[in-house]
């Protein structure tokens, strides 16, 4: 038996540190770049500093208002939208690992939220970092993202798709305003999950994916939300996406959401989850290499940061804390149980 528990030691460690490298697509051209038109010399250079490139990179493209208006023209309020282009990005294209996303001073929108409607514009991979020199909304960096993906890529996003995902980009900041934007973002996360992996077109079967993954944040959204998000999510079911491409980055960023609520004390449903710890212990070390390259101490002090690691950080936690009930509770069975659930 002690042998048996070694063993299993051994498997979980592999399971929390085994990592997949990610590579850039051959046909790419590797890193792009785009800065917001809007920025000022310096806030040029803060940002050209930040992100670690001269300004003769050849890969730079400027983001200007009138792109941001193509997406979110009668989706944003023009408070919104605004003026000025001032969100900027970093874009490489990775063949697997799903999406990850850091943010910096980027404050309305999240990782997160940026990592999910990525994936509703049609993102497979990539590893995305969206910045400002000081606190923006961040509306406008997505157009920027896809942008500078489509051109590091070579892969056209359908404009159908980048219009729908800037409308969930906005239907989950406003939610967020109203139940905080973890749990926005993991709503409508978790319904597009379920709503493009069971092919649902009947408003009724959507609305009652858009009510349980709710119940799963312990949220009461009121009709008026409901049918707003309805109505996205009928959208989305209608452009038939292949659930098997973006699986990986949806799991990911359910993970990460529910273990930082869990962290702050809430109670979330992790069912589905925790038993599929694998899908995605297994794609972020060159992820989180490629955030760690950008010095945020390089932007306004006290800059906003997150990223779509940090939650699995919280998870892996959480996974080990599972699996070591499950070691202490005797039952040999419950254990084999636990890691064959791992595998499935």
């Amino acid at each position: 038996m002690k042998k048996f528990r070694n063993i299993i030691s051994v498997v979980f460690s592999m399971l929390l540190f085994f990592t997949v490298a990610g590579k850039t697509f051959a046909d790419s051209t590797g890193e792009v770049i785009t800065l917001g038109a809007n920025l000022n010399k310096k806030q040029k250079q803060e940002i050209l500093g930040y992100f670690g490139v001269s300004e003769s990179n050849p890969n730079i493209i400027y983001i200007n208002n009138a792109q941001e208006r193509k997406y979110l023209g009668g989706i944003a309020p023009e408070r919104q939208i605004g003026r000025v282009t001032m969100s900027s990005s970093y874009v490489i294209p990775t063949t697997e690992g799903g999406i990850n996303v850091k943010t910096s001073n980027i404050t309305w929108v999240t990782s997160s939220m940026i990592a999910s409607t990525l994936a509703t514009a049609g993102v497979e991979n990539a590893n995305v970092v969206a910045a400002a020199p000081f606190p923006v909304s961040g509306t406008g960096a997505l157009t920027g993202i896809m942008i500078g993906f489509e051109k590091s890529s070579g892969q056209s996003l359908g404009e159908t798709k980048k219009k729908l995902a800037n409308q969930e980009l906005v239907t989950t900041g406003n939610l967020a305003d109203k139940i905080g934007k973890d749990k926005a973002a993991g709503i409508v996360n978790d319904a597009k999950k379920e709503v493009i992996k069971e092919k649902l077109k009947n408003p009724e079967e959507i609305r009652n994916a858009v009510t349980q993954a709710a119940n799963n944040y312990n949220v009461n959204l009121t009709t008026g939300d409901v049918n707003i998000l309805v109505n996205l999510m009928q959208n989305i079911g209608n452009q038939n996406y292949d659930y098997n491409q973006i699986k990986d980055t949806l799991d990911k960023v359910s993970v990460g959401l529910k273990s930082k609520l869990k962290e702050s004390g809430e109670k979330v449903d992790f069912n589905g989850l925790l038993d599929k710890a694998s899908s995605w212990f297994n794609s972020n070390k060159d992820a989180q290499k490629f955030f760690n390259q950008f010095d945020d101490s390089k932007l306004s002090k006290n800059a906003v940061v997150n990223n779509t690691l940090s939650g699995l950080e919280s998870a892996k936690k959480t996974a080990g804390n599972i699996g070591n009930e499950v070691k202490k509770s005797g039952f040999f069975q419950q254990i084999i149980e636990f890691f064959k659930s791992l595998f499935n």
